[in-house]
């Protein structure tokens, strides 16, 4: 079992994958104690990228060309919708974060002639929040229109993820206060979206919510944004093997869930920032300590230990692309960073 990734590499001993920087490589080497990644054709070997901007420069055909060189067969494009608050009935494209459709299009027209599988990801933004406020605790003051002014973004990127052959559409993520209220008014809107799109149909539950959401059985994949808690201790773990336990009964919940949904796995979004404390809160984005390559490097090493094997699990998803990455960045974006050997080493096919 590998451990802590500190020492200086041995030259021979790392993968470059053309795009890290030197200096990044020279300080870590390829967990070579990794056993062979156990995976079929079919499993989904993802990365998410946020579709956030006017893509005038077309960025985006850079980024996914990196993913496909680290071994992405499939990609998330995450597309953002706003509300102002909780409390909002409308939600709308915002300007500061919503791609044109005709970027978009463009992309997923571009990642389909690489040869990639897409899956179009909406999802809600709320843009003012309190503490303990965000997309899983939605307190709307006419729900009614909230659902009419949601069901409009849903359907309208439906029709995109139909007309440039999307293979999985999201029906929503994480809007975990209105699974079980709203239960009718979900079933309703994933009856209408297949009228519309004919691929797979996935919703991805909150990490701590997928056994309360009642509806896996109008959709094809049972997804999770996969951000579980790993240690309660202040210091992070030293040890692979650590992280690998703490996962262990994790594992068990989704699949036991799996099983009795009849529905395959997809971790929607499995990401951990590149600083002291990720493993403690890995779905708190807003954190910002010191950059630890290593520590991200066995997080990921730990996640694919804990499910090597797992045929209930048909595909991952990264996050997330987005973002300059490299050596001294502290973010999810495993680019130019030596995750992404590890990335790589569970993309690889059997």
């Amino acid at each position: 079992m590998v451990g802590r990734w500190a020492a200086p590499a041995v030259a021979a001993m790392v993968f470059c994958l053309g795009c890290w920087s030197p200096a990044v490589a020279d300080d870590y080497t390829f967990t070579s104690g990794l056993p062979p990644a156990q995976t079929s054709d079919e499993f989904q070997r993802g990365v998410a990228l946020g579709a956030y901007f006017r893509d005038e420069g077309r960025a985006y055909e850079s980024y996914l060309w990196e993913m496909r060189r680290a071994g992405a067969d499939s990609v998330s494009l995450v597309v953002a919708w706003s509300q102002q608050d909780v409390r909002s009935t409308e939600i709308a494209p915002a300007e500061s974060r919503t791609a044109r459709d005709e970027d978009l299009r463009r992309t997923i027209q571009f990642a389909r002639e690489m040869g990639l599988r897409v899956m179009l990801f909406p999802i809600l933004h709320v843009e003012e929040r309190s503490m303990g406020e965000w997309r899983g605790r939605l307190q709307s003051t006419d729900v009614d229109a909230w659902w009419a002014s949601y069901r409009h973004f849903v359907t309208h990127y439906a029709r995109i993820a139909a007309e440039e052959g999307a293979s999985v559409y999201s029906v929503g993520s994480e809007l975990s206060s209105t699974e079980i209220a709203d239960e009718a008014r979900w079933r309703e809107l994933i009856a209408e979206v297949r009228t519309l799109f004919d691929g797979q149909l996935i919703y991805s539950a909150n990490w701590d919510h997928f056994d309360r959401t009642p509806f896996w059985d109008a959709v094809d994949l049972f997804g999770v944004s996969a951000y579980y808690e790993l240690t309660e201790e202040p210091e992070d773990p030293t040890d692979v093997d650590i992280l690998v336990d703490a996962w262990g009964p994790v594992v068990e919940r989704l699949v036991a869930h799996s099983q009795s949904v009849d529905r395959p796995i997809v971790l929607t979004e499995l990401g951990y920032a590149s600083q002291h404390g990720a493993a403690a809160h890995p779905w708190n984005y807003t954190h910002s300590t010191d950059v630890d390559l290593g520590l991200q490097m066995e997080l990921y090493a730990a996640a694919f230990l804990a499910w090597r094997g797992r045929s209930e699990l048909a595909g991952v998803y990264f996050w997330t692309w987005f973002g300059d990455g490299g050596a001294t960045d502290s973010t999810y974006c495993p680019r130019q960073k030596p995750v992404e050997q590890v990335i790589q080493h569970w993309f690889a096919l059997p």
